[in-house]
């Protein structure tokens, strides 16, 4: 082999480095686009999922809300209801002084009956 065959199989060699250099990076170019694309769509998913959660946030505040309000109207409808049933309600010193009653006149009846039977059997 001379001179010329080795300078002309070193350049037939590098030509085919050259292509399958250039072949690599297009590949790698290829690669570098896909994962831009990723990328971009990874950007539009995470801007839709930080929307999705600031509408969540603002439903779970609405939900807040109306359930302060209606926890609010209910608890006040109690009080309320309370409120008329401790107007009905008889005071404690009331019904201790009609227990108190109760139980004299039961003993003032207990003896008038007593002595309406002296009474009959001294006829």
């Amino acid at each position: 082999m001379n001179n010329e065959e080795k300078i002309l199989e070193l350049l037939t060699q590098m030509q085919q480095e050259q292509r399958q250099i250039r072949q690599e990076q297009q590949e790698m170019r290829e690669e570098q686009r896909q994962i831009r694309q990723e990328q971009q769509e990874m950007r539009q998913e995470q801007q839709e999922m930080r929307q999705e959660q600031l509408r969540m946030r603002d439903d779970i505040t609405r939900i807040n809300l109306r359930l302060e309000l209606d926890v609010e109207k209910r608890f006040d409808a109690v009080n309320e209801g309370i409120d008329a049933i401790l107007e009905k309600l008889t005071p404690k010193s009331r019904v201790d002084a009609l227990e108190a009653d109760v139980t004299m006149l039961k003993t003032a009846l207990r003896v008038l009956t007593q002595d309406v039977d002296q009474l009959k059997k001294a006829q």
